[in-house]
């Protein structure tokens, strides 16, 4: 339900008792395919709105704090910095939010499932456009505001009127009871038929239909929004009232899209990193079978029992007057029914020499084969390792699993040649690591030993080191993140106090400040640091 009609209406209006009264701040791009307006809320704090297009499991949330543009970023419609805002719009026939500025500018998301785009209007009058160009804007292309239905209205009627509903239920042509709907029910996509029909069972009575419709429909009017992250095919989001068991309820829309997105970027890098693993270990076993393949022992035994063979018939043949310079033809005494044999001679060499060099050659090949048949066994052992590994592999879903496979199975990574030799890497593989957002993740230190190095060998000034303020636990860095990032920076603390000795406490406080205020005396054991600057944040302990 992340781009239905009545998720964004809700959205809107919660928008509007936000940004009401305050002022866009600038629009900048530092992703492919998304672009960030950042505001400030009527209340005076920093507020990022993220559109995110040509992504269908992703289309809008939020962020609080200022995330300052860097080198490479694109910075986008200009008109609209320091501009107030008036309003925001939820259109009444479409998936379109607009946010009003003043001097008559206009922010437009256009929120369709294919056509996800941002536009500037000013004047009524479309200028800029943050994908391909203004004539993607297809927004009351080739009709009249008059003349569109209006979501809302319309299925109020059909609600409060049965009659009326059941005679556009019959009148509406289509081949079956979904398209039907479809046709006759605005706002409702195909996930919302889907769901309507399911609460019918099997009746597809138009009386049926229209009391679980009504049903529905007040549902969509009062929101429950809830975030299911359990099923295999990732996050899920829903504003119905009758969520999974195992869903997480949140309070509003916007707090369920923005842990909605958090998931959703943490499920995208989990099947990233399980793809990346999976290739590996398939390369490693096409490599394996094609030497499997490639190793042909009998092959390799038959040709040197010829060239013992030759070698054999040259000692026999020492003075045999037939030689040439390079060839000598002669008779296979060990196979008489066996043509004439020509053995190539090297003309430096004689016949004894040409002899034990025929026998060298045999014997280096029966060693070869001795090697490739030890090489064969251990790589037959490899072979079933990789098939154990892949099985396991093949079921990892989450992040913490992508690490505690690779922990694991170091070694037997090791043996594959299959782990990362670079430092780097292996400083990041020694501490827990949590990915917050697609661009900020986490590092948290195991023991005392391996905070310090956390800390004063991994990090770098500007990142965000975090720790339990009065109880001990690990250091914590956050990487990707400025100190005006709250809500990454919410989310790390939470996983701060959860790896400290507050984590069954039901708040924690967790101090945070810039790694470059972190310091240590020489007399200080392993661990304990002196902190400057740090702000405080209350946070309940979660993994």
């Amino acid at each position: 339900m992340l781009r239905n009609y009545f998720t964004l209406y809700h959205l809107a209006r919660e928008l509007h008792e936000l940004l009401e009264g305050g002022f866009a701040f600038e629009a900048h791009s530092q992703q492919r395919n998304e672009i960030t307006i950042s505001l400030i809320t009527n209340t005076g704090n920093h507020l990022q709105l993220i559109v995110v297009t040509s992504h269908p499991r992703l289309c809008i949330y939020t962020r609080e704090g200022l995330n300052r543009k860097q080198r490479n970023t694109a910075d986008l419609m200009p008109e609209i910095n320091e501009k107030k805002v008036l309003g925001v719009v939820m259109d009444p026939c479409d998936r379109i939010i607009r946010i009003p500025l003043e001097n008559n500018y206009t922010i437009v998301l256009q929120l369709f499932s294919a056509k996800t785009n941002v536009f500037l209007e000013s004047n009524g009058k479309v200028i800029r456009a943050f994908k391909q160009n203004i004539s993607t804007f297809i927004h009351d292309k080739n009709r009249k505001p008059d003349t569109c239905p209006k979501i809302f209205r319309l299925l109020e009627s059909l609600v409060h009127d049965r009659a009326f509903f059941i005679e556009r239920f019959r009148e509406t042509d289509a081949d079956d009871t979904a398209e039907k709907l479809r046709q006759m029910l605005p706002g409702f996509d195909r996930p919302l038929v889907r769901e309507l029909l399911g609460r019918c069972g099997n009746s597809r009575s138009p009386e049926k239909i229209h009391a679980e419709f009504t049903t529905l429909f007040y549902e969509l009017l009062d929101p429950l929004p809830s975030v299911h992250i359990e099923g295999k095919n990732g996050p899920e989001f829903s504003i119905l009232h009758n969520p999974p068991k195992t869903s997480v309820k949140l309070e509003t829309i916007l707090e369920g899209l923005n842990f909605y997105s958090i998931k959703t970027w943490q499920y995208l890098r989990t099947r990233e990193l399980v793809h990346e693993l999976d290739n590996k270990l398939r390369h490693k076993m096409t490599k394996i079978e094609r030497e499997l393949a490639h190793f042909q022992p009998e092959k390799l035994m038959k040709q040197a029992d010829e060239y013992e063979r030759n070698g054999h018939l040259l000692i026999a043949n020492l003075y045999n007057p037939k030689r040439k310079k390079d060839y000598i033809t002669v008779a296979n005494v060990f196979d008489p029914s066996a043509p004439i044999l020509t053995i190539p001679l090297k003309p430096e060499l004689n016949m004894q020499q040409n002899a034990a060099a025929w026998f060298r050659k045999a014997s280096k090949i029966r060693e070869k084969i001795q090697g490739g048949i030890r090489r064969i066994a251990t790589v037959k052992v490899q072979q079933e390792e990789l098939d154990r590994l892949l099985t396991i592999s093949s079921e990892l879903s989450s992040l913490s699993e992508v690490r505690d496979f690779y922990e694991t199975n170091r070694s037997a990574l090791n043996i594959l040649g299959l782990s990362d030799k670079s430092g780097k890497e292996k400083d990041r593989l020694s501490f827990r690591r949590f990915d917050i957002t697609q661009k900020a993740v986490l590092y948290i230190g195991k023991n005392a030993r391996n905070n310090d190095q956390l800390t004063f060998s991994f990090a770098k000034p500007n990142d965000i080191w975090l720790h339990a303020r009065g109880a001990s636990g690990s250091h914590c860095i956050l990487r990707g993140a400025t100190m005006q990032n709250i809500s990454e920076i919410q989310r790390a603390a939470e996983i701060a106090a959860y790896y400290s000795a507050a984590k069954h406490s039901e708040f924690a406080p967790v101090m945070y400040t810039e790694k470059k205020y972190v310091r240590r005396s020489r007399n200080m054991p392993p661990g304990q640091v002196l902190v400057e600057k740090e702000k405080v944040i209350m946070v309940r302990p979660s993994e």
